[in-house]
Formats: structure tokens, C-alpha cells, sequence
């Protein structure tokens, strides 16, 4: 077995003896762990990065959902904004940051993606344009019910940007005019304020007063944060003046290149540079050598020291813990290697996962050991070992990744010179893929983009979820919602057993987009047949004219453990 594959898999393990601690020992049925649930939404910031990699991912959803319930179950969001009127910082973790992290479990989720159009509703109350026709945060004290707009309270602070991390993922899932307008707008008014000095350097103000636009260097506590929303308006506009916050920064320190969780060495022009800077330079210099090189020792190493490290502190970090917001297994390095960049991390929002994994046998995950080397947008190999004595089969989903017409060629040889013949396939934001992985041996997939369409993003979009069927009787009622940024042509709604067969089905009127930010949806009822098992049933939406929709995920919905009559 190769050394990398072993401690990968040793320093996964302790991930997941952590998270499983939490889930079985703290959590309890009404969602919460203990920490006040202003605390436990930070902690579940950890989840979905583990599910993605494959662990345990029913387990750590449920886990996660079952929290973000307890948020709404005990009145703390409103209007999309938490109900406390409180600092910029913790104004996002009344909940907002939990929604958030929900959605990359549950893309396309109707109540995610509507309690999500809410918070960006309800920020465009917060970020507005100052008479100077910049767009700032009005206001660093505020709720869903009283905000602060004067005096110390009327200035934008580093922190104050970690609430866009909604409109960071509204504009990643459908594109919606409102969020993207939000981002882009804040990191115009930042780079207003953009200072050049003789050598080209740029510099930018911590704090900006809304209403006279003064600036001043505050604290500097979490002055790399607006970076994220600024990586998130190059992404969604192409403008590289979007950027120059950017660059400028990681080339006073190339150790922040940590904080972005796309590939940006490969990303971005000055990456070989910023990456010959890092090399030997602690664990994400280890990385860098490896992605430069090929050469597995260093990441050998790397989760040879963090098994360690996390083996001293797990008692720290479960029993003898501080408090739920403080405890944490570090895992970002774990998601590079894995998942080809970071899914989240805490405070690090825009998503940067090109692959996650969910494997059909349980236990699996921490059988295959995964490397994704070098992934970019077109292109991104899989370089996996499976240390069991049997074949592992797993879906693999993608993400950062541009849609289109992909070609994939197999081998089994790291260096890929032994790749197979290609077989074409479509690839695009949520899509999956099957992969075998043969016993006690390498399997090399190699996944190269030939032609690109359009952005998934820009698509209608029909969902149903598990919040969205009632049954009474024989008679089954479920909402269908339109999701997208584009109207939902008219669509069917079928109710089919388990061949596909269907039983009953109905017809939905089209419907508007929710560009308004307000919900839209339509209820609509079936009958079940006599002598059919409700359990054995699935409802399947289609648009009626067979187009392409942002996601297939929500269109399908079996009715075994979701129905409430």
C-alpha cells in the first residue's frame, strides 16, 4: 500500500471520530449540541466537508439539518436576518451560517434555497449605496427588527462581509440577479477606495464609514475576510479588476493562498510563482511540493504529523471540550487532496470543490484513499487507492467544474501515461458519474473538458422536498417550487413504482422565476391507485419540454420516509 494512502486514510478517521463524538455524545433531538445554538451553527461548519469526502454522509445531513431546525423551531431567524440585534460578526452566526452549510448537503433543496432568497432579501436592508454612490454595510449592529445606522454602528468592518456568504451561493446556484448584485456591488465600493503607491502595491482601508465614506485601519480582525465575496465577483463577472484585492495580498504573504478554497495556484497566472514561495514552508507548503512534484512523501508526512496532533488534542476536542464554537479537526488539506479544493471552511465561503464522493458500501470512504492533483475548471485527474480486498464503487459528483462535453480516460499509473482510450460524458455543476475502484490497487481517471455550454446557474429550476408532500387517504398533495433565476416552463409531475411505471401523474402551469426573492410554487394533488404501497412510490418532475434545469437533484423524490398523512 502507498505510505500517502495509508496516513490519508489514518488522519480521515480521526475526522470522523471527531464529528461522530459530537453527533452521539452532544447532539440531542431537538437538534442543538450544548452550546447554545448561536455556537453549534459554528460548529457544523465542519460537517459538510466530511460528508463530501464520502464519510458518513446520511448520518452527518441528518445531524445538520436536524440543527438548522432547531434554529427556526426556536425563533431565531425572521425575515432572513437572525432576530438578535447584534455585531456584524455574530449577526451571521444566528443561523444564517447553518443555512448556508446546508445547501451543499442538499443542492437544490426547496426550503434551503428559499430560506437562502430570504437572507438576501433581508441583507439589501444592510449593504446599500452611501451618498457617495458606494455600496457599503449601512450598519454593523443590527437584526430582522432594529438595526443601528449612526455614530459608532454606521461602519463597514472586515467581518461585516461574512453574511455574504449567502449571496455567495445564490449566485453560485442560480445566478440570482439580487445576490450577485450584492457581492459585486460591496467589492466595487471596496475597490473605490483601492490606494496605488509609486511601486504598484495596492492597499485597501479595513473600515469605511457608510454615510461620509472615511476610512480608518481598525482592529485588522479579519481583514482577509471581504477577499472571499471579491474571489466571488471575478468568478461570477470575469473582471479581473475583481482580483486585484486578491492578488495583492497573497503576494505580501503567499501563506494566504490557504484561504481561498479554489485551486488557485492553478487558477490564477501568478500561482507558479506563489507556489514556488511555499514550498517547505509548514503543511500547506508539504501540499504545494506535492502538486508541484508528483512526489507523495511530503503529503506521507503531512498526515503523519496531523494524525498525531490530532490524536493529543481529540480529548480536548470532545469530552474535555471548551465550548462548541472553540473545538475543530482541521480537514482543509484533507478536502484539497480529496475533494480537488475546499468545499467550506470556516469563513471561507465561496466554494471551491471540484469532485465530492458518496460510495455505495458504508465504511468505504475510509477504504479508498483519493487524490485530486492540479484541478482547474477543464481539466482534473482522480488518483485513488483502494486498500480493501474488494471493489469499491462510488458516485462521483462534480462542482467547480465548467459544464459540458467531457471526455474521461482510465489507467493506473499516477503520472497518467498509461491512460485508456476516452469515453465521452457530461460533466457540470451537481452532476454524477460512477467510478469502480480496483482492490488493493491504483485507479487513475483522467476528465478533460472537450466542448462547454452554458452555465447551469442561468437555467429554470423545479424542485420538491421532503418538506413538500402530504398524504390523506389516497389522496397525496405536494408543492413544486420554481427555483431558478429563468422562469420554470410548464412541467408533469409523475408518480411512478419501482420499475418507473406510472401510476398517476398531473400537469403544472409555468412558473415565474424567484427573482423577486419571494417564493413561488404550486400545489398540486394526486390520487394513489387502490392496491398500491404508498412506500414503494417515487415522484419524478420533468419540464414538459425537456429542457435542462439547474440541477436534477430535487426532482426526485421517493416517498418511503417522507410522507406525512
Amino acid at each position: 500500500m502507498p505510505e500517502w494512502a495509508w496516513y490519508q486514510l489514518q488522519d480521515l478517521g480521526r475526522v470522523r471520530e471527531f464529528v461522530n463524538w459530537w453527533i452521539d455524545n452532544r447532539q440531542v433531538p431537538f437538534g442543538d449540541f450544548g452550546g447554545g445554538l448561536s455556537d453549534d451553527v459554528d460548529l457544523v461548519q465542519q460537517w459538510p466537508g466530511l460528508a463530501l469526502m464520502g464519510v458518513e454522509p446520511d448520518k452527518i445531513n441528518a445531524s445538520l439539518r436536524a440543527l438548522t431546525e432547531a434554529v427556526y423551531k426556536n425563533g431565531m431567524m425572521e425575515n432572513g436576518l437572525g432576530v438578535l440585534t447584534t455585531d456584524e460578526l455574530h449577526a451571521y452566526e444566528e443561523g444564517m451560517n447553518a443555512d448556508a452549510a446546508r445547501l451543499y448537503l442538499n443542492w437544490g433543496e426547496p426550503r434551503s434555497v428559499e430560506r437562502m432568497l430570504a437572507t438576501v432579501k433581508g441583507l439589501e436592508t444592510v449593504i446599500l449605496p452611501n451618498p457617495a454612490g458606494h455600496m457599503h454595510f449601512a450598519s454593523n449592529w443590527y437584526g430582522a427588527r432594529k438595526m443601528y445606522r449612526e455614530g459608532p454602528w454606521e461602519w463597514q468592518k472586515p467581518y461585516s462581509w461574512v453574511v455574504t456568504h449567502t449571496p455567495i451561493l445564490m449566485g453560485v446556484y442560480n445566478a440570482n440577479p439580487s445576490a450577485k448584485r450584492l457581492v459585486t456591488g460591496l467589492v466595487d465600493g471596496l475597490l473605490a477606495h483601492g490606494k496605488q503607491d509609486a511601486a504598484g502595491k495596492w492597499s485597501f482601508p479595513n473600515e469605511i464609514n457608510w454615510r461620509s465614506d472615511a476610512e480608518r485601519k481598525g482592529d485588522g480582525g479579519g481583514a482577509s475576510v471581504p477577499l472571499q465575496s471579491a474571489w466571488a465577483a471575478w468568478r461570477f463577472t470575469g473582471d479581473a479588476k475583481y482580483l486585484v484585492p486578491v492578488t495583492s495580498r497573497i503576494a505580501g504573504g503567499p501563506t494566504l493562498v490557504g484561504e481561498f478554497n479554489e485551486n488557485v495556484l492553478t487558477a490564477l497566472p501568478e500561482g507558479r510563482q506563489w507556489a514556488a514561495a511555499l514550498k517547505g514552508r509548514g503543511d500547506l507548503g508539504r501540499y504545494v511540493q506535492w502538486q508541484e512534484s508528483g512526489d507523495t512523501k511530503p503529503l506521507a508526512d503531512l498526515h503523519r504529523d496531523a494524525i498525531g496532533q490530532k490524536t493529543n488534542r481529540m480529548y480536548m476536542m470532545t469530552e474535555g471540550h471548551w465550548w462548541s464554537d472553540r473545538v475543530s479537526m482541521p480537514q482543509e488539506l484533507l478536502q484539497r487532496e480529496r475533494l480537488g479544493g475546499i468545499a467550506l471552511a470556516r469563513n471561507q465561503s465561496y466554494p471551491g470543490h471540484t469532485v465530492s464522493w458518496r460510495f455505495a458500501e458504508p465504511g468505504a470512504a475510509e477504504q479508498v484513499a483519493i487524490l485530486v492533483p492540479g484541478a482547474t475548471r477543464e481539466h482534473f485527474r482522480v488518483i485513488a487507492y483502494n486498500m480493501s480486498d474488494r471493489p469499491q464503487r462510488a458516485e462521483m459528483s462534480s462542482w467547480n467544474v465548467a459544464a459540458g462535453r467531457w471526455t474521461m480516460r482510465a489507467g493506473t499509473l499516477a503520472d497518467g501515461s498509461d491512460l485508456g482510450a476516452g469515453r465521452p460524458l457530461p460533466l457540470e455543476r451537481s452532476a454524477a458519474t460512477d467510478l469502480m475502484f480496483a482492490p488493493r490497487a491504483t485507479s487513475v481517471f483522467d476528465f478533460t473538458l472537450d466542448q462547454p455550454i452554458e452555465d447551469p446557474a442561468t437555467r429554470p429550476d423545479l424542485g420538491i422536498g421532503v418538506d413538500d408532500v402530504s398524504l390523506k387517504g389516497r389522496a397525496l398533495t405536494v408543492i413544486v417550487h420554481s427555483l431558478g433565476s429563468a422562469a420554470a416552463p410548464g412541467s408533469v409531475l409523475y408518480l411512478e413504482d419501482s420499475s418507473g411505471r406510472t401510476v398517476a401523474s398531473t400537469k403544472i402551469a409555468a412558473l415565474a422565476a424567484p427573482t423577486d426573492l419571494m417564493p413561488k410554487k404550486a400545489r398540486v394533488r394526486l390520487t394513489v391507485p387502490a392496491g398500491v404501497a404508498v412506500e414503494t412510490l417515487r415522484l419524478r418532475l420533468a419540464p414538459a419540454d425537456g429542457g435542462r434545469e439547474v440541477t436534477l437533484r430535487n426532482n426526485v423524490l421517493p416517498l418511503g420516509t417522507v410522507v406525512r398523512r
